[in-house]
């Protein structure tokens, strides 16, 4: 099946999984070669990438860029032998530390990815980063929230951002490392940039007219999900009545990664619930002791 490719500026081009809930890797061509900001999930769908590469990019593929730890970010990576890789110093120690156990795992179920290897990157940053190759500029900067390690990408002269995990359908903190404080303030962040499109880490490509809007939104939804939990724990309510409030609710639509908003948005509310809880039991323990 082949994956759906989208050109968002001249030298700029996206591409999507039609196997993986819609993850998106880029690719900025320059005469002295290419820059690949993530890979898709399956070898057979990286290699598409790199064919289109060749008959685009001569020169080769001269960086590849890790935004975040995530398999579907990262597993193509090892297809890219001669390329520099990239990512944030926490990106290398959470693939030192969970990479081969979870590829490893993934094998077991997914015989595809038995080919797959973890690489480790090479050229670490800690806050940010400038990369300029052929006359394009990228300015990788660390945006934690998703994950400690999550990092944008911005090519300056296209104006384009792609913004890893960090801009999704739905925000997405139902996982061990997510952290909402930080979370928010990545996405304050992002209005620092003028923005003809933001490539989001999963699903649609966000034009100009759409960037504020839903940098604010997803900003948004955090405290309104927070708010909704305090609530019906205050009132009494179980865990069950959470799948009382979807997704449209919030001012989310159900259809992106084909429904599947519907059921990361349950599993965020039911992250804070449990959260909540396990804040209130620590609680009386305190007041106990």
């Amino acid at each position: 099946m082949s994956i759906i490719r989208t050109r968002v500026a001249d030298d700029t081009w996206v591409f999507t999984s039609r196997l993986y809930i819609e993850v998106n890797a880029g690719l900025v061509v320059t005469p002295e070669g290419g820059i690949l900001i993530d890979t898709l999930p399956f070898p057979s769908e990286t290699r598409q990438i790199i064919d289109f590469a060749q008959r685009v990019c001569p020169q080769g593929i001269r960086y590849v860029i890790n935004t975040i730890s995530h398999a579907d970010h990262v597993y193509g990576s090892y297809l890219f032998p001669d390329a520099e890789l990239i990512a944030h110093e926490t990106c290398l120690e959470l693939l030192k530390r969970y990479g081969a156990q979870a590829l490893d795992e993934a094998k077991e179920h997914t015989p595809e990815l038995r080919q797959v290897s973890i690489r480790l990157p090479k050229l670490i940053f800690s806050e940010g980063m400038v990369v300029r190759l052929g006359g394009k500029t990228l300015h990788l900067m660390h945006t934690p929230g998703p994950s400690p390690d999550t990092c944008v990408v911005h090519v300056r002269e296209d104006k384009v951002l792609f913004a890893s995990d960090l801009m999704m359908p739905v925000p997405l903190i139902a996982t061990p490392f997510a952290d909402i404080a930080a979370y928010k303030q990545s996405l304050a962040n992002l209005h620092d940039f003028n923005l003809e499109c933001i490539v989001q880490g999963h699903g649609d490509i966000l034009l100009r007219g759409e960037v504020t809007s839903s940098i604010d939104d997803s900003a948004l939804y955090f405290d309104e999900i927070q708010a909704l939990v305090q609530r019906l724990m205050a009132e009494g309510a179980t865990k069950h009545d959470l799948a009382e409030y979807d997704i449209e609710q919030f001012g989310h639509s159900r259809i992106p990664l084909g429904g599947l908003v519907q059921q990361f948005h349950l599993n965020n509310l039911h992250f804070l619930w449990e959260k909540a809880r396990a804040e209130q039991r620590q609680q009386r323990r305190v007041a106990a002791a």
